[in-house]
């Protein structure tokens, strides 16, 4: 068979960077154009760029015009939309063939099933229930599986755990509502009455008015600990030093509970006598540490598991301290049942009745969610807050007065504010 573009037989340093640039960039899939033609939409960036899958593959962004090799566009299509595993042939190649092409919109490369470990009452195309504000003509939504994508950004919904709106008047799938208003955007639409196409079954979506609703709502399901720098561990404190938070490098005692250090504090060989885990990020899990001869701290190779995490590490939150997180039934005329409010762990809306658990960190969870992780973990499964013994003091109001700089540069955050005593009872009403 005749093709232009060489046959790769190995992936070259240049398309390994630009595939990690693919997956680490939030990108939008505005409009197709046919089966293997792409029009792309890049965060922070005004340009859009248009891919074209075939022999060779072309894109219209400067690096690949420049340099004639794949860009991070390209490799986002075939690492995201398609799924291509970056160890497949197809996934570092200039260019497919006919034949090649046509295994890709089939996914013959992809061997998982999606629905094997799927509870047998959320097979494929069950919906949920109709809810009591649903509009008239519109469907219901669909159930997200374990393995669903978003068709803009095509990352799994559960795992990237950002809000999610549905197509109301058509499909019923679920789509980012910030992925959606970037595809809103794109369809340049003026009057507030119009609707939205779906980006799948292109029916009605949902109004604009309505997804403007969705997208104020869920602003504020984003909190400042969010935006925090990932390598301030917010909730620890230096049992030494009694620095808080510990920034850059942290480390935890893997023997005593709710033991942490700075690096400055292990560096002066405080707590040597017991073994040690490490994180850089809090969200990141804990590496255990071992010591060279130099008594420098180093990830050790020893007892990790596959992943490289210790189990050890992550100290669970106790029963008492659970039942001591703020609580309430969510009741009538709440804020929580406004559209574009929900749970980002399962991603479903707040309904009357239910008990809501709010952590310090402001998130709020369906109890059901957040309470078997918490017992497993004591951190914020979002942005990673530490809920430890200091938290409990700062609730009962005997901690350092510098605690109070956790999650606030302004002043204005109280001691009351980072233990989530200020949480007020209106938002559950």
């Amino acid at each position: 068979m005749y093709r232009k573009a060489a046959w790769r037989k190995t992936v070259s340093d240049a398309v390994r960077s630009h595939q990690e640039q693919a997956l680490s960039t939030d990108m939008q899939l505005l409009k197709t154009y046919g089966p293997t033609a792409f029009l792309l939409g890049e965060n922070g960036v005004t340009l859009h760029f248009k891919v074209r899958l075939g022999d060779p593959h072309t894109c219209t962004c400067p690096v690949f015009i420049k340099k004639q090799e794949l860009c991070k566009h390209i490799c986002w299509v075939l690492l995201c939309k398609f799924s291509l595993p970056r160890e497949h042939e197809y996934s570092f190649q200039l260019g497919l063939v006919e034949r090649q092409i046509l295994e890709l919109l089939q996914g013959v490369h992809c061997f998982k099933a999606q629905w094997t470990d799927a509870d047998p009452s959320t097979a494929s195309g069950t919906r949920s229930q109709p809810g009591p504000s649903q509009e008239a003509g519109s469907v219901c939504r669909k159930v997200i599986q374990a393995q669903d994508v978003c068709p803009i950004c095509q990352e799994e919904l559960l795992e990237k755990k950002q809000p999610v709106s549905f197509c109301r008047f058509g499909c019923g799938n679920n789509v980012h509502i910030s992925c959606i208003k970037v595809w809103a955007n794109h369809q340049n639409l003026s009057d507030m009455q119009k609707m939205v196409k779906c980006p799948l079954c292109r029916n009605n979506f949902s109004s604009l008015k309505s997804l403007h609703v969705q997208v104020k709502n869920s602003l504020s399901l984003f909190t400042r600990a969010e935006r925090q720098r990932p390598d301030r561990h917010l909730g620890v404190r230096c049992h030494s030093c009694q620095v808080c938070p510990v920034t850059g490098r942290c480390f935890k005692c893997m023997v005593c509970s709710n033991f942490y250090l700075c690096e400055k504090c292990v560096k002066r060989g405080c707590h040597s006598q017991h073994p040690l885990a490490s994180r850089t990020r809090r969200t990141k899990p804990w590496l255990r540490v071992g010591e060279d001869s130099s008594g420098e701290a180093k990830e050790a190779n020893c007892h990790l598991y596959h992943d490289g995490t210790v189990a050890a590490a992550a100290d669970p939150l106790s029963d008492s301290m659970l039942k001591g997180l703020p609580a309430l039934r969510v009741r009538s005329r709440s804020r929580l049942l406004d559209e574009g409010q929900q749970c980002r762990l399962c991603l479903r809306g707040f309904s009357l009745g239910q008990l809501i658990r709010a952590l310090p960190c402001f998130h709020k969870f369906h109890a059901d969610c957040v309470d078997q992780i918490l017992l497993a973990s004591n951190s914020c499964p979002l942005d990673g807050y530490v809920m430890s013994a200091t938290t409990r003091r700062v609730r009962d109001g005997t901690a350092s007065p510098r605690l109070a700089s956790c999650l606030s540069r302004k002043g204005r955050t109280t001691l009351s504010v980072l233990s989530g005593c200020s949480l007020s009872r209106s938002d559950f009403k």
